[in-house]
């Protein structure tokens, strides 16, 4: 690979990520190896000794993997997911790189939560013998594989190198989740389903007001046109967020605020909003309050289309709880915090 301590300033977070994850496996070996052995174990194939790892390699003008791990019998693309959801395009151009190898060649992802992948792409004869994920009895519903059994195979080496660099993983939120009762709700949909119930009192106070709400996603809350200028407030979980100057630790629980596009007045008013809150009814839930990252740059734009304006945060750990009724409280607390701090805006 290129000298490390030489990479450009532009390289985004998941470019640099993949740069710094060559670089550990080529100067720690035996976790490429055991990384290697765990992908193709865990996906019922046969193992092979690992050579080497290569971020970014040239092995197609229209798709470039993160990385690629080359081993005696195969190749891995690997495609690394760290902030957003999988999208069935990307699955399929690297499915179809891989078949079009001389030599045989898997695909696969790994991610920060869990992804929605069409089932029927799965189930198909050529998908299964070319893309590796779970099929034991481990996080066996994930349609792919989690960095937060990655970074145990690192945390685990006595590596000076990969001790630093599990830090670095722990950095990027890709710890395991050590909650007693909702540490799988990342991973598991089962757990997402359950988590989606306790929205049901926050469901019932806007349904009060005559505002319609309802579940969405893998475990959020859509709230439609609570107030004239507000088409949309979002609520949902997450591993890993763009703001990196939070008092919130990961998990998240985040509320996006979504003004209607002819709102410019509304809009400025949230102009560089900054601000931290306390949860009136739980003192111990602190939110921080953040402008959209592009800030006002789209209000020069034309159309209507809903612009997100500002991004509530708060530790999920702070919200989660073994007892229900608590739990289903301070969802209601939080997003009560969030929709009275917008209104007075």
């Amino acid at each position: 690979m290129s000298n490390i301590f030489l990479l450009p300033a532009s390289l985004d977070k998941k470019q640099r990520f993949a740069a710094f994850w060559e670089y550990l496996l080529e100067n720690v070996p035996h976790i490429g190896q055991e990384l290697v052995d765990f992908l193709v174990q865990r996906s019922g194939k046969a193992g092979s000794k690992f050579i080497r790892a290569t971020s970014h390699p040239s092995i197609a003008a229209d798709a470039q993997p993160d990385l690629l791990l080359e081993c005696q019998d195969f190749d891995i693309i690997c495609d690394h997911r760290l902030d957003s959801e999988m999208g069935q395009h990307s699955l399929e151009t690297f499915l179809d790189l891989a078949r079009s190898q001389t030599k045989l060649t898997y695909v696969v992802i790994i991610s920060n939560s869990y992804c929605l992948i069409d089932q029927n792409l799965l189930e198909r004869d050529e998908v299964r013998r070319h893309y590796l994920m779970p099929i034991d009895d481990n996080n066996a519903s994930m349609p792919c594989f989690c960095w937060q059994d990655i970074y145990t195979i690192v945390a685990q080496s006595r590596e000076r190198l990969a001790h630093e660099f599990a830090e670095y993983m722990h950095f990027m939120d890709m710890q395991p989740w050590q909650h007693s009762t909702w540490g799988e709700l990342f991973i598991n949909p089962n757990m997402a389903k359950d988590f989606c119930k306790e929205w049901l009192p926050t469901i019932n106070y806007f349904q009060n007001l005559g505002v319609s709400s309802k579940l969405t996603g893998y475990s959020a809350l859509e709230i439609m046109n609570p107030l004239p200028w507000l088409q949309l407030l979002y609520i949902y979980t997450a591993r890993s967020v763009s703001h990196n100057d939070l008092q919130a630790v990961s998990p998240y629980l985040v509320a996006t605020i979504w003004i209607k596009g002819n709102e410019f007045e509304k809009a400025r008013a949230f102009h560089g909003i900054f601000d931290q809150l306390v949860v009136p009814q739980n003192p111990q839930i602190e939110v921080d309050v953040r402008a959209s990252l592009a800030d006002g740059l789209w209000m020069i734009k034309s159309g209507n289309r809903p612009k997100l304006a500002a991004t509530y945060y708060t530790s999920l750990d702070r919200v989660v709880s073994n007892d229900r009724p608590q739990m289903q409280a301070n969802l209601l607390a939080f997003t009560k915090t969030v929709f009275d701090h917008a209104q007075g805006i």
